[in-house]
């Protein structure tokens, strides 16, 4: 597929081979910038101030300059439609945001991404819990496991063989994300499975990501959830970017603090580069050691938006609304102590003197012994047991601080979730792996090696083989 960029012949063009922006500052040199893609959202729009060309911004970045008067209807930006650049009262997406009244956005679907960056903190396990808890209280909410390497949600869901996974979406065998959402046993609650174990899958060409992000918009849901794998690679922070909002889970050990702190700021760093892959002053300064060395920072983004604003007024003017912007969320996730919560406040705190950013901590979950006997018994611990520790702590996080509750709200949507978690509980497949593995006797091949031997009774081992299979 063709893809489109906003031209600017004077300063730049696109290597449709590599995908990538090539900024010329004359005619004997060139400066190469991040990847210039459309897979960042349906509403992000190029700008053009001062001859300079920065984006792609948001419908919400381009509101909050507008209401600073940084960014006026006059105004330069990309008509994807036109291929020209317009100014942007032109365009029907964007004159909402120049009214007092009007909000510039469209009533669409909610993308919440939850990532974090380091392995075993329980981001698939929160994943599920939180789109159950969502769809018990009415939202037509969409589980995806975006964990494209290693796929297990559908598993944390009771569903050993998936009917559909992305796999049959990647190969063109289903047309649309919609075509391989699966009915679960939950009310309201789809699944978009992964594809474990599928070659290839875990790094997709580039198209395949493209049409995966693309496709996101168009899933028939209120919520959309994407549990992401672990690590920090470009598919991983690039499927947080797209997402509406994005949830950070971490737990109290020094380096998953460490580490979720991490992930934010390689977000950040990447989009601010995409934001200004135009401006080669501004990557320069965005390139400095101080920035992208590991360990402790040297430089803190407020000092790096006053050298932007000594060489860019106008760029360090949305410099500053993508950092006011950028507001990941935060869940402490397996807290044993009152204390720990303070890590929580300290990635806050840190994020807002380093980064200048908000990073909104939705609070944290409890660590409960019935979590784990959830995920042995293949049920999402808010249904395993309502009334847990974790469960209630989850409850309380939904419905105040993830839908804006007030406590008042708030008691009576947990009532409501409480009877409808009882009702899923009841409806919800009891899964015994135990009951399809295989009989433990001498005519195993591994009966003569195996210090397990109990002859007669399922096998202790090989009870897993159901999931290995699916």
């Amino acid at each position: 597929m063709p893809i489109s960029v906003p031209p600017d012949s004077a300063s730049s063009t696109l290597c449709l081979h590599c995908n990538t922006l090539w900024v010329y500052t004359s005619i004997e040199s060139k400066i190469r910038t991040e990847p210039i893609t459309r897979e960042f959202g349906m509403h992000s729009l190029f700008v053009k101030v001062d001859n300079k060309q920065f984006g792609p911004f948001t419908t919400t970045e381009l509101r909050g300059l507008a209401r600073k008067g940084k960014f006026t209807p006059t105004d330069l930006v990309w008509d994807e439609d036109d291929q020209s650049w317009v100014h942007a009262e032109e365009l029907d997406l964007l004159r909402p945001i120049f009214s007092e009244d009007g909000d510039g956005e469209l009533n669409q679907t909610r993308i919440i991404a939850v990532g974090g960056g380091k392995g075993g903190v329980g981001k698939t396990i929160l994943t599920a819990s939180i789109g159950v808890a969502l769809a018990s209280l009415n939202y037509q909410v969409v589980l995806v496991d975006a964990d494209l390497g290693g796929a297990n949600l559908h598993t944390v869901m009771g569903i050993l063989e998936p009917e559909y996974t992305f796999f049959d979406f990647y190969t063109l065998n289903r047309d649309s994300l919609n075509d391989i959402a699966l009915e679960t046993s939950v009310a309201n609650l789809r699944l978009i499975s992964g594809a474990c174990g599928t070659l290839g899958l875990a790094n997709p060409k580039y198209t395949q990501k493209l049409r995966f992000i693309r496709q996101l918009r168009t899933v028939n849901a209120d919520f959309l959830l994407l549990d992401l794998g672990a690590g920090s690679s470009y598919n991983v922070i690039d499927f947080f970017l797209t997402a509406d909002d994005g949830i950070v889970v971490t737990n109290p050990e020094p380096m998953a603090i460490q580490e979720a702190f991490n992930f934010i700021k390689i977000c950040l760093m990447r989009k601010l580069r995409r934001a200004f892959h135009g401006s080669r002053e501004i990557l320069e300064i965005l390139d400095r050691d101080e920035l992208t060395r590991p360990g402790r920072m040297q430089m803190s983004m407020a000092q790096v938006a006053q050298k932007i604003r000594e060489i860019d007024e106008r760029g360090a003017d949305f410099f500053e609304q993508v950092l006011e912007s950028f507001k990941p969320m935060l869940i402490l996730n397996m807290v044993n102590d009152p204390d720990d919560v303070k890590e929580g406040v300290a990635i806050q705190a840190a994020a807002g003197e380093l980064l200048s950013i908000d990073v909104r901590f939705l609070g944290y979950v409890s660590y409960d012994q019935s979590v784990r006997e959830a995920v042995r018994d293949l049920k999402p611990f808010i249904l395993y047991n309502p009334g847990s520790k974790a469960a209630q702590d989850l409850s309380k996080l939904v419905n105040v601080k993830l839908l804006g509750n007030s406590l008042f709200q708030s008691f009576w949507k947990k009532r409501k979730m409480q009877k409808q978690l009882m009702a899923a509980r009841e409806a919800f497949p009891q899964v015994n792996l135990l009951d399809n593995a295989p009989i433990c006797s001498v005519k195993c091949f591994y009966w003569g090696d195996c210090e397990y031997q109990n002859g007669g009774h399922p096998c202790p081992v090989r009870y897993l083989e159901p999931v290995f299979k699916s």
